[in-house]
């Protein structure tokens, strides 16, 4: 068992390589990190690994056979490990707020503002061309969209996350509930684009999220993503499961 070490540093390292070399491609391949856990993380903590267990064969005197049978179970072991983190993680989409409308204001009237905001942010963006037309479609949508940008006052919330593993995907994930008691701007559009649709609306539970775009564009296409808001609307019956728990 002198040439413990090597086979057990040879094994575990190819097992840990390879199981993270393809298992984010198969499991993830919508994630960034692709191959880097199988190069930079698990082939060479298998390699060490390997060697750590074949210097401890080696100290103990195990037979050929146990040693075996060691191997084969902690190359099954780091193999399940490193396929399971090669999963995709929860998907952050959102938030419940429980909150009261404090004020609510015409979108027209946050325009300039998020007009200089862009403008100082395309300056300072040297390596990339901001698209033509952004500003004439800030306007134009602030007048035209249908929706208000309303102040309210958030007591409460907690963050909503859809799970992306191959067994729960399509599934919720919450975290608890956590006081705040701030005050955030939101763009709405579920009372319409008069402020007199939102001047009865108590205290009461909203979903917050950003706007979905279907292509991406810099800046922004969505008037709620050029106003730098997220979306505030009624809880969508996907997450009114989680409103109450």
């Amino acid at each position: 068992m002198k040439k413990a070490p090597l086979v057990c540093g040879l094994v575990l390292g190819a097992v840990g390589f390879s199981c993270g070399f393809f298992g984010p491609m198969i499991l993830s391949p919508d994630a960034n990190q692709g191959p880097l856990i199988g190069i930079l993380i698990s082939g060479p903590g298998g390699a060490l690994l390997g060697l750590v267990l074949g210097v401890i064969v080696t100290a103990v005197g195990l037979s050929a056979r146990i040693a075996r049978r060691l191997l084969i179970t902690t190359s099954l072991v780091l193999a399940g490990v490193t396929l399971y983190a090669s999963t995709p993680a929860p998907q952050y989409v959102g938030r419940i707020v429980d909150a009261e409308v404090a004020d609510c204001a015409a979108p027209t009237s946050v325009v300039d503002a998020a007009m200089a905001r862009w403008d100082s942010q395309v300056r300072r963006v040297t390596w990339a061309t901001a698209r033509a037309g952004w500003k004439e479609d800030l306007r134009g949508l602030a007048m035209r969209d249908g929706g208000v940008v309303l102040q309210i006052r958030v007591l409460r919330e907690r963050l909503v996350y859809e799970n992306q593993k191959p067994w729960n995907r399509g599934t919720f994930l919450h975290l608890p509930w956590q006081d705040k008691n701030a005050v955030e701007r939101y763009y709405a559009r579920f009372g319409g684009a008069d402020c007199a649709g939102y001047s009865d609306v108590a205290r009461a539970l909203y979903f917050a999220s950003a706007e979905a775009e279907t292509a991406p564009a810099w800046p922004p296409r969505a008037l709620p993503n050029l106003l730098g808001l997220n979306v505030l609307q009624v809880v969508p019956p996907t997450y009114s499961e989680l409103k109450d728990e």
